[in-house]
């Protein structure tokens, strides 16, 4: 191994602290500063590990980048929706409780195989939480919009998750995965579900997505 490929590593193991913390903030708070902090290390962590041999490490650190851009992205165009329409006192939508299916002990403590549950286990969480809560009064092209354009990307991004935090699939994990995705994804698209809370759905999801990337990366920096 090349030695910038030995210091790339060294380096982002380093870094794995301040991660780490970034990462438990983002857990607790899921706000514009504890996000852009995260979306700060992980940077921070891609320009360590660039050019280095360990392609794993540079792989999961863009696929946690990029989670977290589109979750913050999403996540700001619903907010700036609900505050401009001055619904900012029944935005639930952003309620912590919306995560806490994954616990700050549980996303950093986690083995792989673990995270692969809790990935599942969100998506029923998930649908219980939005069916038990009411959020952005009323039905509206905007709010339609923003769901119609995440849901599909969303979807394929879950399925890659899975797969890649599970290891090569047997049918048996396959079909799980598959039953627990469409159900999910078939039960916010039912014509009878109030379109604010699909959004407040696939917000979640996003946040499951985040919270599961940057723990298996985090795992990745520390090594066995």
């Amino acid at each position: 191994m090349s030695r910038r490929g030995v210091v790339a590593k060294v380096e982002a193991a380093k870094l794995a602290d301040s991660f780490q913390g970034a990462l438990a903030s983002a857990i607790a708070n899921m706000d514009d500063t504890t996000l852009f902090a995260l979306r700060s290390e992980l940077s921070a962590i891609r320009a360590v590990a660039a050019g280095g041999k360990d392609k794993g490490l540079s792989f999961s650190v863009d696929a946690a980048l990029a989670a977290v851009s589109r979750y913050h992205t999403f996540a700001s165009e619903v907010k700036g929706f609900v505050v401009s329409r001055d619904f900012s006192k029944k935005a639930s939508l952003f309620d912590v409780g919306s995560i806490g299916v994954l616990a700050v002990e549980n996303v950093l403590t986690a083995e792989r195989k673990s995270l692969f549950r809790l990935l599942m286990s969100g998506l029923s969480e998930g649908l219980a939480f939005v069916a038990s809560r009411q959020y952005i009064s009323g039905s509206t092209a905007v709010l339609d919009a923003l769901y119609r354009t995440n849901s599909a990307a969303l979807y394929d991004d879950l399925w890659s998750l899975a797969s890649e935090i599970r290891g090569p699939l047997d049918e048996t994990t396959a079909r799980e995965v598959q039953q627990g995705l469409d159900g999910f994804f078939t039960r916010i698209a039912d014509p009878g579900v109030p379109v604010d809370r699909r959004v407040a759905a696939i917000y979640q999801m996003y946040g499951i997505l985040v919270l599961v990337r940057c723990a298996d990366l985090l795992k990745r920096i520390r090594g066995p």
